[in-house]
């Protein structure tokens, strides 16, 4: 056989030519091009490489290396490309009151990722914060609202009441040795954890979890957590980089998938609990409750239930949670113990005792040191320090440049919370203080019932205790370095520990929880 024999036949030619050239094409384009053209007068990150983009150039800790651009280069809004997606994420609190509060029309959108929309949301839906706009996501939003307006916060009262008790009657416990003088060291995150999480299961399905060595309390803990991890930029390059969705060793999608199942279980368990108490004509007293025997032409869908639960369960409870660990760490520490003293000090010169103080925190926020020191743990510790990404659903004029319908556009909180404060002396910035809770058309709808649960908790902490750090195993109190995993999307605190010192004596801490137990059960 020659090798003229083995040349396809001239009719062939060109077909294969074109096929091999087209195929050629679009590998470049996926190497190089990505959904939205370069944008002009907006610096880009430099060290991007084909098909990854500049994912591998961002390290471990997206919202720092962006944060760190930003400082070196004055680039207060800064371009990336994340496999084949353009991005553009916000650095500072000037542009992004610019994007996201002036433009809040242009910028209502969310983006859709194949892991956490196609694969983890299958069963449930997605969640509320994170859906594309539509009729739909407005009218779970609105849902949502429901149980955040001021009524509906103030009639959440004895739940927190009950929650915030069992804080600090559980944490007293866990500090107390054999001998009841004695005093251990005690890691505070799984009782902030418990608390936040309380809230929104008895919100959604008016059901709690009491003792934290319960297995269902870890197991919706370790679910939620690992979730959250699929909303990462750094941590999902199947989500832009397309090809590797389709590789047999894409662990990723292997443990999405895993997951979504072992969610779906207690996710289900709850809502037909729920259910199962309609039918036999009880009542329950939630949310789940309420939507589920909605008559009305509104009516949510179940699907859109389940999105709106599993929203809340998912998520509702991460940034409460990771605040109040990286607070409470703070204020224990040599460096916050003035801090700790001013807040009990003003405390106590708006209420005229502590028992008062302990019941009127519940459904009051009038203590302004301790509001203010809510806010600054809010802004300091930003517990996603890049916010779920928005999608330009239109085009708009921002600062003389075009900007494309179709663009994701993610807030960097950990850089706009802490550029702003850059600011002199009597700077008396606009809404949002912070960007912890996101801003705009999109922002967080818990943000009220979260800075009274942060309120309440705080008060009746520093009510009950004088808080100090363990000489052994300290907390890191920078806003950075105290998150244990710089990858995730939400900051995890570091483990420490600390030692409580009583301010209330036994007695009348004994007679407070006793009052909210008996005002629970009515």
């Amino acid at each position: 056989m020659t090798l003229l024999n083995l040349l396809p036949d001239s009719n062939l030619i060109l077909p294969i030519t074109v096929l091999i050239l087209g195929i050629g094409l679009w590998l470049y384009k996926l190497a190089y091009f990505t959904d939205i053209p370069k944008l002009a007068n907006i610096p880009e990150i430099s060290g991007a490489i084909p098909f990854y983009g500049h994912l591998k150039v961002l390290g471990d800790d997206h919202a720092s290396a962006f944060e760190d651009f930003g400082t070196k280069n004055v680039a207060p809004i800064v371009q990336a490309k994340l496999g084949n997606r353009r991005i553009v994420v916000l650095n500072s609190f000037e542009v992004a009151q610019e994007w996201i509060v002036k433009n809040a029309s242009a910028t209502i959108d969310r983006p859709l990722f194949y892991t956490f929309h196609g694969v983890i949301s299958q069963s449930q839906g997605g969640t509320v914060g994170t859906a594309p706009w539509s009729e739909s996501t407005k009218r779970r939003r609105t849902a949502v609202g429901t149980v955040m307006t001021r009524p509906a916060i103030q009639k959440a009262a004895p739940m927190i009441d009950l929650e915030t008790s069992s804080l600090v009657q559980d944490m007293l416990s866990a500090a107390s040795g054999v001998d009841h003088d004695e005093r251990l060291e005690v890691d505070p995150r799984i009782f902030f954890q418990r608390l936040a999480l309380n809230v929104v299961l008895m919100m959604c399905y008016g059901f709690r979890i009491a003792d934290i060595d319960d297995p269902l309390l870890h197991n919706i803990l370790n679910v939620a957590h690992s979730v959250s991890t699929f909303r990462s930029t750094n941590m999902n390059p199947q989500d832009y980089v397309p090809f590797l969705r389709y590789l047999p060793a894409n662990e990723r999608s292997k443990i999405a998938i895993k997951d979504r199942e072992r969610r779906d279980i207690w996710l289900e368990e709850l809502l037909q609990k729920v259910q199962t108490a309609i039918d036999n004509g009880e009542e329950v007293s939630c949310l789940s409750e309420g939507l589920l025997k909605d008559k009305s032409s509104e009516k949510l869908t179940k699907e859109e239930i389940k999105s709106i639960n599993v929203s809340l369960v998912s998520g509702g409870f991460e940034t409460v949670s990771t605040t109040a660990a990286a607070g409470l760490g703070f204020l224990s520490s040599p460096e916050g113990q003035d801090t700790q003293k001013r807040a009990y000090e003003a405390i106590m010169e708006v209420y005229s005792s502590d028992e008062e103080a302990w019941e009127k925190c519940i459904s009051e926020e009038t203590v302004p040191y301790v509001v203010a020191l809510v806010r600054e743990m809010l802004r300091y510790y930003a517990a996603i320090q890049l916010l779920p990404p928005r999608q330009t659903m239109k085009s708009f004029n921002w600062r003389g440049n075009m900007i494309p319908k179709g663009l994701s556009v993610y807030m960097n909180a950990q850089a706009i919370n802490h550029e702003r404060w850059l600011e002199s002396e009597g700077f008396a910035p606009p809404l949002p203080y912070h960007y912890s809770f996101g801003a705009g058309s999109r922002m967080c709808p818990a943000v009220s019932i979260s800075n009274r649960l942060l309120y309440a908790t705080f008060v009746r902490l520093l009510v009950q205790f004088k808080i100090t750090a363990s000489p052994s195993e300290p907390p890191n109190t920078h806003y950075i370095e105290y998150n244990r995993e710089k990858e995730g999307a939400t900051a995890m605190m570091k483990p420490y520990k600390i030692l409580l010192q009583q301010r209330m004596n036994e007695e009348k801490l004994m007679k407070n929880l006793a009052e909210t137990t008996a005002a629970t059960r009515k």
